[in-house]
């Protein structure tokens, strides 16, 4: 759901004050440092419930500032809005009290485009599990249940192992589990398929070229030959040893290759970017075609990202989308988008 009206105080530089964006490209620019990245980073806390620059909550708090406070009000007229202070944080959606995140990932749903995207192919297994985990939270309604059953199965099962539990106990803590990890692992595996098809088709119409063609497979964190229960029994002795459950549903990867071979290894630094971007820009898609609310994206810095030719494939593809767009330049653009001047935390329209 678009944003109508932002409204930022004691974020980092960002001179408080409120904005009024248009309804597909909003196109910050101005050098350096003067803050544009930080208005994507309040309306991320909005949405995520926290900062992508920065671990600690306390350091996004303007430097003499007691708290921070981010409202926005969406396009339907439902008001939103997270304070943070160094002792914690307390939200608001439509005129009540919420701690949940995950209420408000729901109401703002977005995708975040930024520099270390490119981490998302040759990272770690968790960043992918989070890109699947996020893309299912918005387009299946019985995967976050599952997801949070499996998630409390897993830690009662690892406390069991800590203790040195006997098989009895444990066979009582997996039996739940299965039902739980089987779902999972259907919704992501039914997820890969379709993100594949539309990974692919964005590739062709923002004309990136790779070595080879994009593969995407989900892999589920146990032995493809085993079941899962059959897997963890197999590991009982090794897991107490090590005090935690090594294989199911929360190893699981999404592999990419191109050709056959790992994608982190087969592309140059620029080409993952690329490869990064296509999977972002699928996941945006998906969640605007089959999500509850349409989502936004927030794109950092692309202009020194890509080149000129992707870029302005990239920007004429959002530009027909339906979607909400906030762009961060050191320049304005040359197409069509309302278009704000940021300037030592000052940020003001442009005609």
């Amino acid at each position: 759901m678009a944003v109508e009206r932002l409204t930022i105080e004691g974020v980092r530089n960002l001179q408080a004050g409120a904005l009024s964006p248009g309804p597909v490209i909003n196109w910050l620019h101005g050098e350096n440092g003067a803050g544009k990245t930080s208005v994507l980073e309040a309306i991320h806390l909005v949405g995520r419930g926290r900062s992508f620059r920065a671990a600690r909550p306390g350091s996004v708090i303007q430097h003499g500032a007691e708290q921070l406070r981010v409202v926005v009000k969406r396009q339907d007229g439902v008001v939103l809005g997270v304070e943070r202070s160094p002792e914690g944080w307390r939200g608001r959606i439509g005129g009540r009290d919420s701690q949940r995140i995950s209420e408000f990932a729901a109401a703002l749903p977005l995708v975040l485009i930024e520099p270390d995207s490119h981490r998302l192919v040759d990272g770690g297994p968790d960043r992918r599990r989070q890109y699947l985990d996020w893309q299912l939270f918005h387009v299946e309604p019985d995967y976050l249940e599952a997801w949070q059953r499996y998630a409390r199965l897993l830690k009662q099962r690892n406390a069991a192992l800590k203790s040195g539990a006997r098989d009895a106990m444990l066979d009582a803590l997996e039996a739940p589990m299965l039902p739980a990890a089987e779902r999972l692992d259907t919704l992501r595996r039914q997820q890969v398929s379709l993100l594949e098809i539309t990974v692919r088709r964005l590739l062709e119409t923002i004309g990136i070229r790779l070595p080879g063609e994009v593969q995407l497979a989900y892999r589920r964190g146990f032995p493809v030959d085993e079941t899962l229960a059959d897997a963890l029994r197999a590991q009982r002795d090794s897991d107490r040893e090590r005090g935690f459950t090594q294989r199911g549903p929360h190893r699981a990867d999404l592999a990419l290759k191109v050709d056959g071979h790992p994608a982190a290894v087969e592309l140059s630094r620029g080409q993952q970017k690329l490869l990064a971007l296509a999977l972002l820009l699928a996941q945006l898609h998906h969640l605007d075609q089959h999500g509850s609310q349409a989502p936004l994206l927030l794109l950092d810095d692309p202009v020194s990202e890509l080149d000129r030719r992707h870029l302005e494939s990239v920007l004429g593809w959002l530009a027909e989308q339906r979607f909400q767009t906030w762009v961060t330049a050191t320049e304005p653009p040359d197409i069509e988008a309302r278009l704000f001047h940021v300037e030592q935390g000052a940020v003001r329209p442009q005609q």
